[in-house]
This record gives structure tokens, sequence and C-alpha cells, in this order.
């Protein structure tokens, strides 16, 4: 059956591997219903269709090539392919469910968070703000990395994920990343600001 898209004109785009990247993200993270792709309870939408959803915008895209993107090593920590089907890994402000078990997490994990948040850290503790579920690397600087894309003095939260989790905290993992749906208070500390030297970035 046909893909029909109502009310939907996208104008074609000369082909960038980054700049697609971007908008797959924005559409499989965000916003599926506008481009009229159907979506799971674990944010899979049907490969075939996503793959005609974005020849409106890249035509120029061939099945092979999208795979190629998606199975590449970035591309595999965002992006997962299985059984037709397509979705985002983590990011998400749509709700979705993770496809996978709890697991249990490392002793410590950490989050780049704005200075300003510092003191509502401390007493609310870590909870996401524009996702679904909250970030987590693996290092600190992972972390930092990751907040200086936004903020221009991150502070780094180290979680003491272990002990979160002995006290019933529920941890997913996603590639690299720890999912979480937030970390009381009690198992946050809070480092100091870390300048970036070119101030932040374009997410």
């Amino acid at each position: 059956m046909e893909l029909v898209i109502p009310h939907l004109q996208m104008i074609p785009y000369e082909f960038a591997a980054e700049r697609f990247s971007r908008w797959m993200a924005y559409v499989l993270r965000h916003n599926p219903e506008r481009y009229g792709l159907q979506i799971d309870r674990h944010g899979y939408v049907d490969f075939e269709e996503f793959r005609r959803v974005a020849c409106g915008r890249y035509p120029s895209l061939t099945p092979e090539r999208l795979r190629e993107l998606i199975t590449a090593s970035a591309g595999a920590e965002r992006f997962e392919i299985a059984q037709g089907r397509i979705r985002a890994r983590y990011g998400h402000s749509i709700p979705v469910e993770p496809p996978g078990p709890a697991v249990e997490p490392p002793a410590q994990l950490y989050h780049g968070i704005a200075a300003g948040s510092a003191e509502t850290v401390r007493t609310a503790g870590l909870k996401p703000t524009d996702r679904r579920l909250l970030h987590l690397s693996e290092t600190a600087e992972e972390a930092l990395a990751v907040a200086q894309r936004k903020i221009e003095q991150p502070v780094i939260a180290r979680v003491l994920a272990r002990e979160a989790h002995e006290a019933g905290v529920v941890f997913f993992r996603e590639s690299k990343v720890f999912l979480v749906a937030q970390v009381p208070a009690p198992f946050v500390r809070i480092g100091q600001p870390q300048a970036s030297p070119t101030g932040p970035a374009a997410a």
C-alpha cells in the first residue's frame, strides 16, 4: 500500500550525511506523525515507509544507502534496524518504551547541567528537560562533550548509579548511553563549572 502524507510538501535537498542524520533524528525522536509514519510503543516505524518519506526530501536515497548510514559506527549508536523496522535508540520527546530489559549500571555515571541549575539539582535531583528519559554517560569527558554542545559553562553531575540501582532506580542502556526516568538528589554529586573554549555549539 502506498504511503500517503497529507498536507505535507517537502523541498528536495542535496544529500549530505550529517544533515540527513539530523533530520532522521528529528523525525524518529520527535515528530513521526507529521510525516504520516505509524510508530509502535518502542519507537519503531516501517523501514520502507520511512525511506519513502525520506525520498521526498532526498530523492537519491536508496535502501542500500539508508542501511549503510545506519549501520556505520556513528549511526549504529543512534539508530537501529530490526525486522524491517527502524527506530532512534534514544533522545525521544514522544512517549516510547525502552525495548530491552533494565540493566545494572556501573558504579558511577555522569550528566552535564547548566551551572545555574546546580542548586536545584542538589535538592531535587536530576530530571529530563526536553526528553522523556535522562541520558547519562559512562565518563565525565563524554558528559562534558555532550553538554558543551548546548551549554557554555556546564557543570558535571556525578551519579552514584550503583547505589541508586540498589535503592530501586531503574536504568536502561542504548549503545553507550544509559537512560533513567530521574535520579533522586541523594545519589547526585555536583562538580565545578567547565568552560567551553568555543562556546555552545548548534545541536
